[in-house]
């Protein structure tokens, strides 16, 4: 009863925007009416309307930046991850998605306009798709021509088509893909073909720490890196490779790649440091080159590496000279097979027996065995959103107002948009 009758507030509310006149706002208008006047939004605009305690999450005082999908972008959803999702009508996951188009701070098209990337926060914070301080971020480049282009989880871009439709408040931008909200350590591994490192992270018992350590980024070989140092590696103890693999995480700090400044040292969670190198267009941790940056993921941020890190090896410096830099690890020699890969628990045609074992948090049968959660520690892909009294609470806190006068509190903030 309570979660419908703040559905009801939030339907009012929006009710009350959409009624709103111009006579109170100036030359502005509101957002529902802005929105119901833009033919290529009315998708976008009817999910406003069917999810409106997405209105909960605007802030009432330094604008938002609403990142509208035109009708063509949700056209393009069968060939998404999120698909099901849509498909199944799952309120908690659309609801999600919708948080994540929404930035903080009113920015204009010149705004959106940089010289160099930009990481903006937005209004997700869900833990599962966010364990990032201040809210999930949105990349924002600049491509040849002035093109304005956002890039989201899975390194899904989309791009600026429709520029600067302002409301009281706020600024809409239209798009031409929905952005796909970040997924967990695993979920981000698996598209990117990044198995070896997944399996090392399952070999060492690792995988639940680097799930979910908050503020994180990671430094991950491909697998390459990891075939050409076969037995070098594939031969160490747990804790050894645990170790190694440590050298690869700095906790704490999401480190994009426009803060990897020429020298700059981080400190690992193994301890030791790692250097950050510039040579021409190259960047390298050490001697490793970074040959993807800013693979958003649900706690931070990935950079791909051509190389594995040694951490009794911190002073290794590139020769820019050559394109493959050589393993930092004695006795390295090239696998015909991806190291650890076995590691990784079966999630398809697996062998069934009668017997059943645990492997971490994951359920895991027979063999190989079929594993039937997400794996140790990674959280699970599906969104759940707060709760109608948790997203109350919170605009109590934000506006300075206690439940009793949320309802005002919610009508002004609405109004003001």
């Amino acid at each position: 009863m309570r979660s419908q009758s703040w559905r009801h507030v939030a339907v009012a509310a929006f009710a009350l925007a959409v009624a709103g006149t111009n006579a109170q706002t100036g030359s502005l208008t509101d957002l529902g009416t802005l929105l119901s006047g833009q033919k290529n939004l009315t998708t976008f605009y009817g999910l406003i309307q069917k999810y409106p305690q997405i209105l909960l999450q605007l802030p009432s005082t330094q604008g938002v930046t609403i990142l509208a999908p035109n009708n063509d972008a949700f056209n393009k959803i069968p060939y998404t991850e999120l698909n099901k999702a849509f498909s199944d009508n799952d309120q908690d996951v659309i609801t999600n998605v919708l948080e994540y188009h929404l930035l903080e701070g009113s920015r204009t098209a010149a705004e959106l306009n940089p010289g160099d990337s930009v990481f903006i926060p937005t209004l997700l914070t869900n833990e599962a798709y966010s364990n990032v301080s201040g809210g999930q971020r949105v990349q924002n480049v600049k491509q040849s021509g002035d093109v304005v282009v956002f890039v989201s989880g899975l390194g899904n871009r989309c791009t600026l088509t429709q520029a600067d439709l302002k409301f009281t408040g706020g600024v809409v931008q239209v798009i031409d893909s929905l952005l796909i909200p970040p997924s967990n350590l695993t979920g981000t591994l698996i598209p990117f073909n990044l198995t070896s490192f997944e399996g090392a992270l399952y070999q060492s018992k690792k995988l639940e720490n680097f799930s979910t350590a908050a503020n994180s980024t990671i430094f991950i070989p491909n697998n390459n890196a990891f075939q050409n140092l076969g037995p070098a590696i594939a031969n160490m103890t747990v804790e050894a490779l645990g170790s190694v693999l440590d050298y690869h995480l700095l906790p704490g700090q999401v480190a994009y790649s426009t803060d990897l400044t020429n020298g700059t040292k981080f400190s690992t969670q193994q301890g030791g440091n790692v250097t950050i190198l510039h040579s021409g267009n190259n960047v390298y941790v050490n001697s490793a080159a970074i040959i993807q940056a800013d693979l958003l993921c649900a706690n931070g941020v990935i950079h791909v590496i051509d190389n594995v890190l040694n951490p009794q090896g911190p002073g290794a410096q590139p020769n820019p000279a050559i394109a493959q830099q050589g393993a930092v690890f004695a006795s390295a020699s090239s696998y015909s097979t991806l190291p650890f890969t076995t590691a990784i628990p079966c999630t398809s045609s697996c062998p069934v027996t009668s017997s059943s074992v645990t492997s971490g948090s994951g359920s895991v049968t027979g063999g190989a065995g079929t594993k039937t959660t997400s794996g140790a520690g990674s959280k699970s892909s599906s969104v759940k959103t707060s709760s109608s009294k948790a997203m109350a609470a919170a605009m109590a806190r934000e506006t300075g107002f206690h439940a009793a006068g949320l309802m005002v509190a919610l009508g002004g903030a609405v109004m003001m948009i």
